[in-house]
């Protein structure tokens, strides 16, 4: 199951388990751990995964809501 969590995560950001690492400063090896069950993901990082792919889905909307506003198909909002 963790390992799922963390090859998921790692799609969902675009970013492969070392750079996730970073993101979450944690050690390479502790994502090992997590990914290769030695230990289990605490709530605060599962916790963390989900405001991670909040953040990234928000990027998103707002770079759509630019190229729409490039294209002037709305009004800038700002």
């Amino acid at each position: 199951m963790n390992k799922e969590i963390v090859e998921q995560i790692c799609i969902d950001l675009g970013v492969n388990q070392k750079e996730l690492s970073e993101i979450m400063r944690v050690s390479q090896n502790t994502m090992s751990s997590w990914k290769n069950e030695k230990h289990k993901i605490p709530n605060w990082t599962l916790k963390m995964f989900e405001l991670l792919r909040i953040q990234r889905k928000c990027f998103e909307y707002k770079n759509t809501i630019e190229k729409i506003q490039d294209l002037g198909i709305i009004a800038n909002l700002n």
